[in-house]
């Protein structure tokens, strides 16, 4: 005879699996949110609302995407990680977030406590400089920063952001010596930059675009290792000046650590379709955007590369004293 106890224990267990698979089964049966953990108007944020509305046609659902800033991203980040695991929250971010398991006090394990779903598209970064600087290419501005050594400050989007290894790894190659300026996402990293303090920085090619055009910015190279649809006419840094540099930077997707692998794979697969769409890839490649929707599988063992590539990395800016 069975204690009452364990007959109540297996009657819950029955109950709650019997709930949670129907619940997976009609997934989705309300709006989703994928929070974006920067301020909006940034590159990651411009992505975010393009997938989002794809994303929302594929699942048959509203999407909305809440923008979280603050920390470099960890801030979202947290909020994503002790959401509920039911697919109604998501986290589209930066792959500079494979630096969290290497930063001081960061609030979330990103192991443990996010599901990785897909890296979903990847870009490049523009350097850029307020025309004020009177300053043209990339061959006049390293002349400019290294006649005047230490003075010069850089705007970035965050510490240990993907755009900060993109300029700390441009310094290095460059042999210069300027001062970043830190500030919670590209769009206000571009706006300081617009009003010239700091007169210089980096940003993503195409979120940078309408200032450029607009002759709020001017861009000297392109990062990556041929040039951007966004800024055709700008020289990639390798061409301009430092043979062999190449930066870039992906934009990824998360769930909560717990969430079901089945509503991981739903999320995806819904994700892979919407990216498939003529009008959507359009869309994102207007924008510079190289299309990827990577496998949760194997966006899981490049997050765990880039989390050691990453870390080697911090180490030597930590040496360095760039960073504590």
């Amino acid at each position: 005879m069975k204690k009452p106890c364990a007959t109540l224990a297996i009657a819950m267990l029955a109950w709650f699996s019997l709930f949670t698979g129907d619940a997976q089964a009609q997934f989705p049966d309300r709006p989703i949110r994928i929070v974006v953990p920067y301020a909006p108007g940034g590159s990651t944020d411009i992505a975010a609302r393009l997938v989002a509305d794809a994303l929302g046609k594929s699942l048959n659902t509203s999407v909305i995407v809440q923008n979280q800033p603050g920390a470099s991203g960890n801030i979202g980040a947290a909020a994503v990680a002790r959401a509920t695991p039911d697919g109604y929250t998501l986290l589209f971010v930066g792959s500079g977030i494979a630096s969290a398991p290497s930063m001081k006090e960061v609030p979330f394990d990103l192991r443990k406590d996010l599901a990785p779903i897909s890296r979903v598209v990847s870009s490049q970064f523009s350097i850029l400089v307020n025309p004020s600087l009177n300053i043209h290419t990339l061959q006049e501005f390293l002349d400019y920063a290294r006649a005047n050594p230490s003075s010069l400050n850089m705007a970035c989007s965050g510490t240990l952001t993907a755009a900060h290894f993109a300029l700390e790894s441009f310094r290095q190659a460059a042999k210069l010596d300027f001062q970043t300026i830190q500030f919670n996402g590209n769009a206000p990293a571009a706006l300081a930059m617009m009003s010239g303090q700091p007169p210089a920085g980096i940003d993503a090619a195409f979120s940078a675009k309408n200032a450029v055009t607009a002759g709020k910015l001017r861009a000297l190279a392109v990062t990556g290792s041929k040039r951007s649809p966004s800024l055709p006419g700008v020289p990639t840094v390798a061409e301009a000046g430092i043979p062999g540099f190449e930066a870039g930077f992906s934009l990824v997707m998360f769930a909560p650590g717990a969430t079901p692998k089945a509503l991981v794979d739903r999320i995806h697969q819904a994700l892979v379709a919407a990216l498939k769409d003529p009008a959507v890839v359009q869309k994102l490649e207007a924008q510079g955007f190289d299309l990827i929707g990577s496998s949760p599988a194997d966006f899981a063992r490049e997050l765990e590369a880039d989390i050691k590539a990453n870390e080697a990395f911090i180490t030597g800016l930590r040496r360095a004293g760039v960073i504590q």
